[in-house]
């Protein structure tokens, strides 16, 4: 009996084998956005829509991240940060913010909040250039 246990490669490339497809049309630009509602909950996707290969993995695990942005630090300020220090990042609140599924892109969206807590509003999801870039 093979070992239904994958590798990360194995991961990776079904991950992007998932994003490849159509490029989606242009939208046209956009008015100043208002303000935005609650987002739906996620969708949930039917396992016998899914091939086996990618079946298989819905109970996997993966580590998701948002970069919100960077800054440059001396040492000696780094060294005299302290609980209530504010540091200050590059990015803005209305950029875009990319996730990262096990360090690697997977969608850009826009930062919300609701019932107090806050969250990333997919705006649309990594091409496969883009993967290619982070590694």
């Amino acid at each position: 009996m093979p070992d239904p246990m994958l590798s990360q490669d194995e991961i990776d490339a079904l991950l992007r084998s998932m994003s490849e497809g159509p490029e989606p049309e242009p939208a046209a630009p956009e008015p100043a956005p208002a303000p935005k509602p609650a987002p739906p909950a996620p969708a949930t996707v039917a396992p016998g829509d899914l091939p086996d290969g990618i079946r298989m993995l819905l109970d996997v695990d993966v580590t998701c991240s948002v970069d919100l942005g960077a800054t440059v630090l001396e040492f000696g300020d780094l060294l005299s940060l302290k609980r209530s220090s504010l540091v200050v990042l590059d990015g803005k609140l209305e950029d875009p913010f990319v996730l990262r599924v096990n360090g690697i892109p997977f969608a850009h969206g826009t930062i919300v909040e609701t019932n107090g807590r806050y969250g990333l509003q997919i705006t649309e999801l990594a091409r496969p250039q883009e993967e290619e870039q982070a590694s």
